[in-house]
């Protein structure tokens, strides 16, 4: 039985990560073809370390920084080059930069804004003409639960609730287009880069999570899989929490 992402190319920016190879191996095994599109070449041979043979064979990276959008345009005419098409993106970038707001700088809100926001801004500037051209693709957004609120966080809660925004805008705007766009909204996800967390603190944002368990990885892959394909044909501008209230 073909896979639900059968010969679907599927782009995953910043995409090298624990959340990332969790979307690559689910996609691989629905029959996609996966474009890592992330500025570390080291954490993909990293992530390719963890990968099967069969996944190897179906997984590509090309060096990309998700805030330039030159390199973004080329990364994007590379893949329609070798494999004629955009059918899914998949945005991954992010990252924070904490501080009380009488103690962040100019430079930790812009950096924070531009991993979360222009970078999407310009991924999907990038690749919405050629889903556009073929009246179809999916596009999955990153959020997160910390878009709530969190101390400490200014710069990343708004960030993330813009993502939501962002999402909610481009599906009014690509529904003429067949295009799907939704965003993911996780709580606390484990991986190992997690390990040297204070048990106090892990067990608070734990305890934020509905089932009181951290979850894992391919929880958050699994919503995303479904919003990639077929199967969601008729949803688009919404935010799906994941391991959250």
């Amino acid at each position: 039985m073909p896979g639900r992402l059968e010969d679907k190319v599927a782009i995953i920016t910043g995409g090298a990560g624990y959340i990332g190879t969790a979307i690559t191996q689910a996609f691989c095994r629905e029959g996609a073809r996966v474009v890592i599109a992330d500025f570390d070449a080291s954490k993909f041979d990293d992530m390719s370390a963890k990968l099967s043979a069969a996944e190897r064979a179906r997984v590509s990276f090309i060096k990309t920084d998700a805030c330039d959008d030159t390199q973004l345009r080329s990364m994007a005419a590379q893949v329609v080059a070798e494999h004629g098409r955009i059918d899914v993106l998949v945005a991954m970038v992010g990252g924070s930069k904490d501080a009380l707001i009488h103690k962040m700088t100019d430079e930790q809100w812009d950096q924070v804004i531009d991993l979360n926001l222009r970078s999407l801004f310009l991924s999907c500037r990038a690749i919405v003409p050629h889903m556009m051209e073929r009246q179809y693709g999916k596009i999955v957004l990153m959020s997160s639960r910390s878009y709530l609120g969190n101390i400490g966080q200014v710069n990343y809660a708004a960030a993330k609730a813009g993502v939501i925004g962002f999402a909610n805008s481009l599906s009014r705007e690509m529904a003429r287009y067949r295009v799907n766009v939704n965003a993911v909204v996780p709580g606390f996800v484990d991986n190992p880069r997690l390990a040297n967390m204070p048990e106090k603190y892990r067990q608070m944002r734990i305890e934020l999570n509905p089932f009181q368990t951290a979850a894992e990885p391919k929880d958050v892959a699994e919503v995303i899989l479904f919003l990639a394909s077929d199967e969601a044909r008729q949803v688009t501008g919404q935010a799906i929490r994941v391991a959250c209230w």
